[in-house]
């Protein structure tokens, strides 16, 4: 049987197994420097899944109401199902704690037809950059790189920050 999947803050003890992972999981393309991911650390929440080690990892921030991942990562991929769904979920959930109404995933133009059918299975479709609203379009435009495409699953029904009809 396999071991329980926890999923947890990341912690500077982490630092090496998420190098690692970044690694591995982004066949070298994405910089797994320690240095940089300390920075990245302070500046962004990471999420990491683990059973007897880290196997997952995800970074996020909320801001103006809206959730941004990025640099999901799991390996080895055939555990994307088993490590990466507990992973998206929590992230999910702490954003819905903070009110967010949407979650903007980015990912890399490269990634796999099965990274996307995962994201598709679990609520993300692929959003039109000029069809984003406001402060999803603000918080797009600070985090999104010209390599990444942009994934959006709504977290809320209504829009808190509703443009005032008059």
């Amino acid at each position: 049987m396999p071991a329980a999947v926890n999923v947890r803050r990341a912690s500077r003890q982490d630092l090496e197994s998420i190098a690692e992972i970044v690694r591995k999981g982004s066949g070298g393309r994405a910089a797994s420097d320690p240095s940089a991911l300390v920075e990245r650390l302070l500046e962004w929440a990471y999420f990491v899944s683990a059973t007897s080690k880290v196997m997952g990892v995800v970074r996020w921030q909320a801001a103006n109401f809206v959730a941004c991942l990025k640099d999901l990562y799991v390996y080895p991929p055939a555990q994307r199902r088993r490590v990466g769904t507990p992973l998206l979920q929590r992230v999910e959930e702490e954003a819905k704690t903070l009110s967010c109404e949407v979650a903007l995933l980015l990912t890399g133009r490269q990634s796999s037809w099965r990274a996307m059918k995962f994201y598709r299975e679990l609520g993300y479709e692929r959003a039109r950059e000029e069809e984003l609203v406001g402060a999803w379009s603000e918080v797009l435009e600070e985090h999104k790189d010209d390599e990444e495409i942009v994934l959006l699953k709504r977290l809320r029904a209504t829009r808190i920050m509703a443009p005032i009809q008059g």
